[in-house]
């Protein structure tokens, strides 16, 4: 499995810097990017210029889920990273009794299932217009796994200087016994987990399905 230290970016709003060797240094809107592709979700993915879902198509493929894959209408990509996050995590722990201990991915195809990837698999199309201000909107994974999503509005100036329009980021929540309420402290173990989106709105297949992708500091399988 390779690592890879790149991020992708929004795809709604693409920023260019743009250099030339007889003028200074200036900062380039290139406008609205067109999310629609006539790609498929595993296609689009496996396109990818950075490779960053590589590992995340082999447990597809060990699976035999490129189909379903395709025909999710909304699919929340882990990238390499959070699949590298979870198999250093479980090397750790066996580093701890054994100094030779490893963790190849075959190891990784005997601790998962199918639903470790259906779980990021959607029936509904869920886009940021599909939800409403301050509204966690609910929905089941194909993996038979509670999930909200909802999206916030950014203040931060790195947000705000580039653009007089709000901007929303979408978030993904793994429901863990009842949807957490603002304010109130849920019982231990049963804190939900949300999970940031790095890219949303990606119109596969001509926009009849949607791929969103996690961020990077997401820890495969913790849901």
């Amino acid at each position: 499995m390779k690592k890879y230290y790149k991020y992708i970016f929004p795809s709604i709003l693409v920023l260019i810097i743009a250099i030339s060797c007889k003028k200074k240094d200036y900062l380039t809107d290139s406008g609205v990017h067109n999310p629609v592709t006539p790609l498929s979700n595993y296609d689009y993915l496996k396109q990818n210029s950075w490779k960053l879902f590589d590992t995340l198509l082999l447990i597809v493929d060990k699976f035999n889920l490129k189909e379903e894959v395709n025909e999710a209408k909304t699919f929340f990509a882990p990238t390499n990273y959070s699949i590298n996050a979870f198999m250093t995590a479980r090397l750790n722990e066996r580093l701890a009794t054994s100094s030779s201990a490893t963790y190849p991915l075959d190891t990784l195809y005997k601790y998962i299932t199918a639903d470790s990837i259906r779980q990021y698999m959607f029936s509904d199309k869920i886009t940021l217009n599909d939800i409403g201000e301050d509204e966690t909107k609910l929905f089941t994974s194909r993996g038979k796994v509670s999930h909200g999503v909802f999206k916030e509005l950014q203040r931060a100036n790195a947000y705000t200087q580039y653009t007089n329009n709000p901007t929303y980021l979408l978030y993904l929540v793994k429901v863990r016994g009842s949807l957490d309420v603002p304010g109130v402290t849920p019982p231990v173990g049963e804190e939900d987990i949300r999970v940031r989106c790095q890219t949303t709105g990606v119109q596969t297949s001509n926009g009849s399905t949607i791929l969103h992708v996690l961020n990077n500091q997401h820890q495969f399988i913790r849901f």
